[in-house]
């Protein structure tokens, strides 16, 4: 088996999946057009959730993982006010 080659880019999938929620979150679009973007973000969500599942755990991830749902929250807790 040949070695792992990265091919894609996670800003470039970062910047897409922004793009549809802007486009699924606009007030001036229907729901003909949100409703088969909001299920595509479904779709990848659990489609990455079910990969997720899949992978190994490793001996960083849980530290790494806790560190990033702080971070997350203190987000949260900063957009409220």
């Amino acid at each position: 088996m040949a070695g792992y080659i990265k091919n894609w880019n996670a800003q470039q999938i970062k910047n897409q999946l922004w793009s549809a929620y802007l486009t699924c979150t606009d007030a001036r679009q229907d729901g003909f057009t949100t409703w088969p973007i909001k299920q595509d973000l479904y779709r990848i969500k659990w489609m990455l959730d079910d990969m997720l599942r899949r992978c190994p755990t490793y001996s960083l991830e849980p530290e790494w993982l806790k560190e990033q749902e702080q971070n997350r929250i203190l987000d949260i807790l900063k957009n409220e006010k």
